[in-house]
């Protein structure tokens, strides 16, 4: 589509404010998108700044005054002009635009052309108004999403209330002689006079909209009024049969579309009538269709939101080419909304205003909007009941599944027994008998019975003296053992054999029985006979007992009857397995349940001294008392102070105040106010103010606003949809920490009810990870000069896609590689913004991590926002600031949150300048771990599962594990220290030389594990492990190693971080999960973590439990020892306090022990604190 000089291809908009609306590369990545997508979206494809808001609203005024000037010519002069003359006169000047178009020659405005027509003086016939009219086309050849998306519940129109108040009835076609006003409602083309139509907008600087296309006419005749049924009843109207199309479109050949009736009434039909020749936007496309719902696109009709337009029997009179559609309007339908498509990008949305007719019903706007908790609700227990019967489908389509798949493996497994039956049943016998020199024979092993069938238990005698083995004497205590094993040694088992009762040995018998059960599936046993290292194994051949079908039955039929019980086996052998894993989902969920609640708990009682409510949890369709303390908020000094809230996280229709708050009486420091819930709150929403509106001091909580939750609500909260970039991810791409916070962060949330998805580069060294054999092909585009492709594969639960761009920047065995390390991620960063455009991904929120993913905020709001990718808002975490300081900051500037792994480390980078001008929007959040991993009382690695209530015995039998395992010393039960951790300085290695030497002098083990990557630093600690070996009390293991760290930590009493720096620290927290006290230096993480037991108790009860005075609740939350200087002294001040405690007062240690393993390190609170954050940018 092209235009003249100056003008505007888009109707009702200048040239340049076009170009601003849809740039041809904004309207190609929006066509990628879904139909379902685009009519959702808001349109968000313009920034627009004051001044360019303020030119928009002098051409509208220009517009509209030129329009008048237009109407008051017309209505005067044209009236007397007759029919055939009208008609004749369009069609000439149609022919003429045409042809000055196609020459390149400018048109003229619309006021000139009026001032023509004016000047003619032939009488004629007024020209009667039509029923219905639509005047011009609008849109765009490009994807354009409508003005307001399907699900929002709000009016999205009243923007455009401020532009044009009024605007006058249609001139043309039609040519009222006495134009009534029309209220604009914000939305253009609404009418209230029962009149469906576009209104005709020109721009400033060219010709209306209705003159752009040549096989328009300027003027039309009237077209004879039709029966439309507006004096009848509505149910008469409701059984009237269609009229005739083509009576119906007579005259209206340079309409755009029409509905009939012309206005639409609850529970009727209405017919949409389109003429695509009349459209620039769709006149060639071979598909038309009409997206419709009511009610601020909320509402779908039952005849359904997408609706195929059908070429319809109007004749093709002067170039019409008109397709309908029905539509059933629904009883609660107080407006109807629709947009024009060809199914595939191209829409025609009324330049982005949506196209709006009212209807005619008991339902108006505000009723709609008072009734949208109900359909909330409503909604709310439709979703789940779906859910549960999709899931009850799923459910037993599995089971059917399984059925069939347990049958096939018992068809599979008694197929291959029939078939190697005849092999091991070779040299099988139910006894055996040695013959002797005087023709008699000697039995060497028989059963009892004498014939074995499948599933019965028997008895097998030895006699020990007809053997090889009859030179042995077993003497009283001592046993000899049946080795058995079934079908050729399948499944092998030791069984002890006694002496038969009553039997009285001789030099030629000797007998000895064992109990055996034969096992369903056996066709053979094979077994040898042993005493310790001395075999009868039938000259290495092994004996064989042969087993027999069951009486009376043929071997097929006893082959089918084994199919049957295998099956049964598999099935119970499965349901066991899943009824075990559902006690263990069940406990994992009860115990995340409980550290929920405690979390809450904490929280509320940490907010108690400025924020509560009466009762403590508030309930939803309740009342509740409010008490507010302004003492420590910029509120201090308020005369009066009034609340103005919300619910449901500002979501909610019905607004909280502002309510003024009681103030306090007498020495109480408290304001107060009852509020009532609504039932379908989830959500307190709170901000404090001293005015009741307008100017004045606020206290919303640092920006964050404050937040309530609600119990018993008839809503739950939606999940938002959060997708984190990284280059790291435990356990498939770990390097650090990093890795570790990516998978766990992300299982929390998504265990909160989040959707969670995960970017990686796609590594070469993926291809040799079990874990990633279920990976599946996903996408794949063309991108930065070469092809991108993406697979996907479930990793701990959590999506995860992989970006392999085949330039071979990810073609490596590792996850770093070198110098050209920020080429790399930041080529995946634009990839992986890309991979979200290109599929028509709208996340809600873009996580990003450290130096290697600080590119995704920049290029998002420079390259994808602008242009599709409209939805995300991007929060980023820093891991360590000491690298990539440039990148951080300009990912800082860019994001709307920014997180660092621990309050302390915020605090103590905060003043860099790379962060100190966005401080507002910069939160500390300590990292947790994975408690499902890091688990003593299920801990794999462990012989002994133990917890709180047995630490001692549990922390025993790993020590004694773990000095087998590194050959230490275990003649006595002494402190055993460790170390796990990089040696780098980072880590403080000069003081953990230091506390090695320490250990030993206090008479504790020592053991290290971990490596050093400069080499200098690992050979000086080779040479400290040379040293300590001798006695046999420290071990170094300089390679990391998985089983060995879980030994380590359930082993060791006391854990050492000394570290100089710690953004946050994993190992404290993963010790005291096992019950080993740390001892670290207060920095960052760890002074967030660990609380010295002998001055940090107040601080501990107030982290911990949420208590302002620990004294008289008599709470002691400490959990280790502390030191802050970073020399030899400092850490002897907090070690040896460790020893002491340890010799001196064992009792107690224990009970620190004890304590220490109950408190909460997961990641419950810190996820709760993430999804603040996240709510928090969505809202910035």
């Amino acid at each position: 589509m092209s235009g003249l000089p100056g003008t505007s291809v888009f109707p009702g908009f200048s040239a340049p404010h076009a170009q601003r609306c849809c740039t041809s590369l904004q309207a190609a990545k929006l066509a990628k998108h879904s139909p379902q997508l685009r009519a959702q979206a808001k349109s968000q494809t313009v920034v627009q700044d004051k001044e360019g808001h303020a030119t928009e609203l002098q051409e509208a005024e220009h517009v509209r005054l030129e329009n008048e000037k237009l109407r008051e010519v017309l209505a005067a002069k044209v009236a007397a002009l007759e029919q055939a003359k009208a008609e004749a006169l369009a069609q000439q000047f149609a022919e003429l635009n045409r042809k000055a178009t196609l020459l390149g020659a400018s048109v003229q405005s619309p006021f000139d052309q009026a001032k023509a027509l004016a000047a003619m003086e032939t009488p004629a016939k007024a020209a009667e108004p039509s029923a219905t009219a639509v005047g011009h086309k609008s849109g765009s050849k490009k994807a354009r999403k409508p003005r307001a998306a399907p699900s929002t519940a709000t009016n999205t129109h009243k923007g455009q209330q401020d532009v044009q108040k009024a605007v006058p009835g249609p001139i043309l076609p039609g040519l009222d002689t006495e134009p009534q006003e029309q209220a604009f409602n914000g939305n253009h083309g609404s009418s209230s006079s029962a009149e469906t139509h576009a209104e005709m907008q020109p721009s400033s600087s060219g010709p209306p909209a209705s003159l752009h296309s040549s096989a328009q006419p300027l003027l039309t005749p009237p077209a004879p009024i039709q029966d439309n049924g507006a004096g009848r009843s509505r149910p008469e109207q409701a059984t009237q049969s269609p009229a005739d199309a083509a009576s119906l479109c007579q005259g209206r050949s340079h309409w755009l579309y029409f509905l009939h009736p012309a206005q639409p009434a609850e529970s009727q039909t209405v017919t949409i009538y389109f003429n695509r020749n009349t459209s620039d936007i769709l006149r060639y496309s071979a598909r038309v269709e009409v997206h419709v719902k009511f009610n601020s696109w909320e509402l779908e009709s039952s005849s359904g939101a997408w609706l195929d337009l059908r070429p319809s029997s109007a004749p093709h009179d002067h170039g019409a080419d008109w397709w309908s559609a029905e539509v059933t309007v629904p009883s609660d339908a107080y407006e109807m909304n629709y947009i024009f498509s060809d199914g595939v990008g191209t829409t025609d949305n009324n330049g982005g205003l949506d196209y709006l007719s009212e209807v005619d019903g008991h339902m108006t706007r505000q009723a709609w909007t008072e009734a949208a908790p109900e359909r909330m609700v409503e909604a709310e227990e439709r979703r789940k009941a779906e859910e549960r019967r999709l899931w009850e489908k799923a459910e037993q389509e599995r089971q059917v599944h399984l059925a069939a798949q347990d049958l096939e493996q018992a068809q599979h497994a008694v197929a291959y027994l029939r078939n190697i039956r005849p092999h091991l049943m070779k040299g099988a016998m139910s006894s055996l008998s040695y013959p002797q020199a005087d023709g008699q024979s000697t039995p060497v092993w028989q059963t009892v019975p004498p014939v074995l069938h499948p599933g019965m238990p028997a008895k097998l005698l030895y006699n020990l003296r007809a053997g090889p083995l009859n030179w042995l004497t077993v003497d009283e205590g001592q046993h000899l053992v049946l080795h058995l094993g079934h079908n050729e040694w399948e499944k092998p088992t030791d069984v002890e054999m006694r002496r038969v009762e009553g039997h009285r040995s001789n030099d030629l018998e000797d007998w000895w029985e064992a109990d055996i059960t034969v096992g369903r599936t056996d066709m053979a046993i094979s077994f040898v006979i042993k005493f310790w290292e001395h075999f009868d194994n039938n000259n290495e051949q092994s004996y064989k007992l042969g087993i027999s079908p069951p009486d009376d039955m043929a071997e097929e039929d006893w082959f089918k009857q084994l199919t049957e019980r295998l099956q049964e086996a598999h099935h119970e052998s499965r349901k066991q397995a899943e009824q075990q894993e559902a006690r263990k989902a069940r406990r994992r969920s009860d115990q995340r349940a409980a550290v929920e609640a405690k979390v809450k708990a904490v929280k509320r009682r940490q907010l108690h001294h400025m924020l509560y409510t009466q009762p403590s949890s508030v309930l939803a369709g309740s009342s509740v008392t409010l008490f507010y303390n302004p003492t420590n908020t910029n509120l201090s000094q308020a005369a009066r102070i009034f609340v103005h809230g919300g619910w449901n996280r500002w979501t909610h229709p019905k607004a909280l105040g502002p309510l003024e708050l009681s103030p306090p009486q007498g020495a109480e420091q408290r304001w107060s106010v009852t509020i009532e819930v609504p039932a379908n709150a989830y959500k307190m929403d709170l901000v404090f103010a001293d005015v009741e509106s307008g100017d004045g001091n606020y206290d919303n909580c640092g920006g964050a606003d404050y937040h309530l939750p609600v119990e018993g609500s008839k809503l739950s909260e939606p999940g938002l949809y959060i997708a984190q970039i990284a280059v790291e991810m435990a356990p498939i791409c770990k390097v650090g920490g990093l890795g570790d916070v990516v998978t766990a962060l992300g299982r929390a949330v998504k265990e909160q009810g989040h959707h969670m998805e995960i970017i990686l580069p796609r590594y070469d060294f993926f291809l040799q990870s079990p874990l990633l054999g279920a990976t599946r092909y996903e996408t794949e585009f063309d991108w930065g000069g070469c092809r991108v492709f993406v697979s996907s594969c479930t990793v701990e639960g959590l999506t995860c896609f992989f970006i392999e761009p085949q330039n071979g920047m990810f073609h490596h065995s590792g996850v770093y590689k070198g110098n050209d390390d920020a080429v790399r991620f930041d080529f995946f960063c634009k990839a992986a913004l890309e991979f979200l455009l290109q599929t028509g991904r709208q996340p809600d929120i873009l996580h990003c991590h450290d130096w290697s993913t600080a590119g995704v905020a920049q290029s998002f709001w420079q390259d994808y926002q602008p242009y599709g990718l409209w939805r995300p808002k991007v929060v980023f975490t820093i891991h360590n600031a000491d690298f990539g300081m440039a990148r951080l900051g300009s990912a800082a500037h860019h994001c709307q949150r920014f997180t660092t792994v621990s309050p302390s480390y915020a605090f103590e980078i905060g003043g860099l300048p790379a962060f100190s001008g966005h401080v507002s929007k910069f939160f500390g959040i300590r990292n947790g771990i994975d408690t499902d991993i890091w688990d003593p009382q299920n801990d794999p690695f462990l012989a002994r599962h133990y917890g709180p209530e047995d630490v001692v015995e549990g922390k025993r039998a790993a020590r004694i594990a773990l000095r087998n395992t590194l050959g230490l010393t275990d003649w006595e039960d002494r402190p055993l220290v460790g170390v796990i951790t990089r040696l780098t300085a980072q880590k403080g290695i000069q003081l953990i030389k230091h506390g090695a030497w320490r250990t030993r002098d206090r008479g504790g083990q020592f053991v290290l594990l971990g490596s050093a990557p400069d080499p200098k630093v690992q050979a000086e600690f080779d040479g400290l492990a040379g040293q300590m070996s001798g006695d046999a009390n420290a071990a170094f293991c300089f390679s990391f190693d998985e089983p060995l760290s879980h030994l380590i930590y359930a082993a060791c009493d006391i854990v050492l971080v000394p570290s100089i720096f710690e953004p946050c620290g994993l190992t404290q927290l993963i010790a005291m999960r096992y019950g080993t006290i740390p001892v670290v230096r207060s920095t960052g993480g760890l002074h967030d973590t660990v609380f010295d037991v002998d001055w940090d108790k107040g601080r501990a009860a107030w982290e911990l439990e949420g208590c302002a005075d620990w004294q008289m609740e008599q709470i002691d939350a400490t959990n280790g020892f502390a030191f802050d200087g970073t020399d030899a002294g400092a850490l002897d001040s907090a070690l040896n306090r460790a020893f002491d405690a340890y010799w001196n007062d064992r009792q107690w240690f224990h009970s620190l022990q004890a304590r220490v393993m109950r408190q909460d390190w997961s990641w419950a609170r810190p996820a709760l604190d993430y999804i603040d954050v996240y709510h928090s940018a969505m809202t910035s």
